[in-house]
């Protein structure tokens, strides 16, 4: 079979990433559930870098499924109490406003601007490279809006020891009591105005449960990843973090 005209993921891979809903499952939003439809009954409308990257495909998937639910929530009637589901997503980020780990409303919201199609994205609760990378400040009346691509992330140093890594990372979220939904690793493309694309550094991206994690909880479960990666021969990695629920309930 050509490998280009073949629906390019497994059960056990939509699962561990939260895409496999069955039947009124509300893990997954209605748009991924189409989505996803669509691409096994009409697998020959995916282009070979589909195939070869899977994970970028993954996670326009899961940026897609976490808006369908925020979008859920906002319109449903017992979060539609402005003093309800603000405050409550908020959480982590009140909590965090006279801290140094704190990230502007700017930033938070336009980080990851363009990595999901339709124009949703999710919003960024923390990066490790806050205060070494500062995010541009907006300037004008109408600024240029940065937009970015995820990618996977191959031939690395981080590639080698993935395998190793990855259940001590997840041990480590544990006992330190992060309520994460999902771990994976990615490269992100930025697009900037003057037409130039640049490449940033392997980075470890976390999804934490909504209100749970603030962004002293996830500076200090960065500092020590990013002591296990360099224990490990892996240096130059970013830490981000975002509010998302992305694993699978129980339908």
């Amino acid at each position: 079979m050509n490998p280009t005209n073949a629906f390019p993921f497994t059960d056990d891979e939509l699962n561990e990433a939260g895409l496999l809903g069955e039947g009124e499952s509300l893990s997954v939003s209605e748009s991924v559930r189409e989505a996803i439809k669509t691409m096994r009954e009409r697998p020959e409308l995916l282009s070979e870098s589909l195939v070869l990257f899977p994970q970028l495909s993954l996670f326009a998937l899961q940026c897609m499924n976490d808006s369908g639910h925020r979008k859920s929530l906002a319109s449903s009637p017992v979060f539609s109490d402005a003093s309800s589901y603000p405050s409550a997503l908020s959480l982590a980020t009140d909590a965090t406003a006279n801290s140094p780990y704190a990230i502007s409303d700017w930033e938070r919201t336009t980080y990851y601007h363009g990595i999901s199609p339709g124009g949703d994205h999710p919003e960024l609760l923390y990066r490790s490279d806050l205060l070494e990378n500062p995010f541009p400040t907006p300037k004008g009346r109408h600024p240029h809006l940065p937009t970015k691509t995820a990618c996977g992330v191959f031939n690395t140093p981080l590639n080698a020891v993935w395998d190793t890594v990855a259940p001590q990372i997840r041990e480590l979220l544990k006992t330190l009591k992060i309520r994460y939904s999902a771990f994976n690793t990615a490269r992100f493309v930025t697009h900037g105005e003057d037409g130039k694309d640049t490449l940033g550094p392997i980075v470890i991206w976390i999804a934490t449960h909504p209100g749970t994690t603030t962004a002293e909880n996830a500076h200090g479960a960065s500092l020590e990843i990013l002591s296990l990666l360099k224990a490990n021969g892996v240096e130059g990695v970013v830490v981000e973090w975002y509010e998302g629920v992305v694993e699978r309930l129980a339908g």
